[in-house]
C-alpha cells in the first residue's frame, strides 16, 4: 500500500486549515484506486466550542481528545496510472470549491464539535444500557 501524501493546505477564514491527502493505492497492473481525502483538524478548546459547552470544555476534551478531525473522501476505481495526476487535480479543485465556503464558516468548528460530543454521549449511553 502506498503511503499517505499531503497534496495541499488551505488556510480557512475561521482559523482552521483544510488539507488534502492522497491515499491512492495500486490495485493491479497499471490500475489504481485513486482516493483524495479532505481533512480539517478542529482543536477542542473553549473558543471552538458552542456556547452551551464552553463551561464543560475540559469534560468535552476528555471525551474527544485534544482535537477532532473532520474528513471527507472521494474515490475513483480502476484508474489508469497515467491519468492519476490530472484526476487528483480535478478532484482537489472540485472538493475545494465545494468545501471551502462551508468549512470557512465561523460556526463550522463549534457545530462539528457539538455533533461529535453528542455522538460520544449517545455511544456512552448505549454501552451503559447493555
Amino acid at each position: 500500500m502506498a503511503a499517505e501524501k499531503i497534496v495541499s493546505r488551505h488556510p480557512l477564514d475561521n482559523g482552521l486549515t483544510l488539507e488534502f491527502w492522497d491515499l491512492s493505492r495500486h490495485t493491479a497492473g497499471d490500475r489504481w484506486q485513486v482516493t483524495l481525502e479532505a481533512r480539517i483538524a478542529v482543536p477542542v478548546r473553549p473558543d471552538y466550542l458552542p456556547p452551551e459547552l464552553q463551561e464543560k470544555w475540559q469534560e468535552v476534551a476528555e471525551a474527544l481528545g485534544p482535537e477532532v478531525c473532520f474528513t471527507h473522501q472521494e474515490t475513483r476505481n480502476f484508474v489508469d496510472e497515467r491519468q492519476m495526476p490530472e484526476l487528483l487535480k480535478e478532484m482537489e479543485a472540485r472538493l475545494l470549491q465545494g468545501m471551502q465556503r462551508y468549512a470557512s464558516h465561523p460556526q463550522f468548528g463549534p457545530r462539528f464539535l457539538r455533533r461529535r460530543y453528542q455522538e460520544h454521549l449517545e455511544r456512552s449511553r448505549w454501552w451503559r444500557e447493555e
